[in-house]
């Protein structure tokens, strides 16, 4: 690796303590606090929507040391819509809809850029093809299958990301560790194929989460807020399309909270309630229930998604990391059995909780 590497991730890491004690100084002043009285918290409120961090130093990041193609182009483009509707949302509350249009809308604009899956490995058999139903929009090509699988990945990355701010510090070190698997994945990779602009955002935002993780992890100083979890889960869920369809590697890291989220959203529409209606059943909120303290709940998710970030690094094939998937949705099981069991109260509101989403 050379030192060339390190420099985007070294500056952008200074960079993000800059902003966040900027942040810490200026956001009491100007009203951007959380409002913990709204959930019936007596806490003092916090500096919210530090995600605008993230966005700030990743975009400077790309100017500097990126070639800006229509591809880059297009992640910026969506990544300031996402950042712009989630800070609104952190403000007003929006509806549920206007969410998950704005989701939609950064797809479109990704997939308008160049973004595209031409197929899928498949661990069975023979890749699938994402290159077929194609129609023209204002002058440019777009592949149906390919254009629905990336807009449904996104939509899931981000919802997925912003359900794990449940506790703080949990979005932030979760998209550390899955953005450093996907610089290494990318480097080992870059004699096949230039990864040059996928390595430097990997290595940008995971230094900047990595930094801002001192700043959130329980008790936090500060709050990331939607604006933070949709931008990293955006970039998360695009990063991983961009730097060769890395979806086996990325689900393997993400598997704890996108099999809690599927389960999650099933038992919401079982019950009839709106998948999009927030409330405590997601796995880092029965993991306090049955005893684990904050900080227990964070390391608890982190060791598994270091794990499953280690063997999607070291597998070589889809079909090994098929399986590896498999055994985490078995302990995942066993897991949800085991803190049903120990579960010791009903949920309710902790001190430093954030509302869920």
């Amino acid at each position: 690796m050379t030192f060339s590497l390190l420099v985007p991730p070294l500056i952008s890491a200074i960079a993000t303590l800059v902003l966040i004690k900027c942040a810490q100084w200026l956001f009491p002043r100007i009203g951007l606090m959380d409002r913990p009285a709204d959930y019936g918290l007596s806490r003092r409120p916090i500096p919210y929507s530090a995600g605008l961090i993230f966005f700030f130093v990743t975009v400077v990041a790309t100017f500097l040391w990126v070639d800006v193609t229509r591809i880059i182009a297009g992640v910026l483009i969506a990544a300031t819509l996402v950042v712009s509707i989630s800070f609104l949302d952190d403000r007003f509350r929006l509806p549920a809809w206007i969410r998950l249009l704005t989701q939609i809308v950064a797809a479109a604009i990704l997939i308008y850029g160049g973004v595209e899956i031409q197929q899928l490995s498949n661990p069975f058999g023979d890749p699938l093809l994402f290159d077929r139903f194609k129609f023209f929009f204002l002058g440019h090509e777009i592949w149906v299958i390919s254009a629905a699988a990336i807009t449904v990945w996104l939509v899931l990355m981000m919802n997925v990301m912003n359900w794990l701010d449940g506790i703080p510090g949990l979005s932030s070190g979760i998209s550390t560790i899955a953005q450093l698997a996907i610089f290494f994945l990318s480097f080992q990779q870059f004699h096949i194929v230039d990864q040059g602009a996928v390595i430097t955002l990997a290595s940008v935002l995971a230094a900047s989460t990595a930094v801002f993780l001192f700043f959130d992890f329980y008790p936090p100083k500060l709050l990331m807020g939607d604006t933070g979890s949709m931008f990293l889960g955006f970039m998360l869920g695009a990063l991983s399309i961009i730097a060769g369809g890395k979806f086996a590697t990325a689900l393997l890291i993400m598997a704890f909270p996108v099999l809690d989220a599927l389960w999650v959203i099933i038992a919401r529409i079982s019950r009839g309630q709106s998948p999009f209606k927030g409330d405590y059943t997601h796995l880092h909120h029965k993991l306090l229930y049955a005893g684990f303290s904050e900080r227990g709940a964070l390391i608890f998710n982190y060791f598994f998604a270091a794990v499953f970030a280690g063997i999607a690094l070291l597998l070589p094939t889809t079909l090994s990391k098929f399986i590896a998937f498999a055994l985490f949705f078995a302990i995942l099981v066993a897991v949800g059995i085991w803190v049903t069991l120990r579960n010791r109260d009903e949920p309710s509101m902790r001190q430093n909780d954030r509302p869920p989403e």
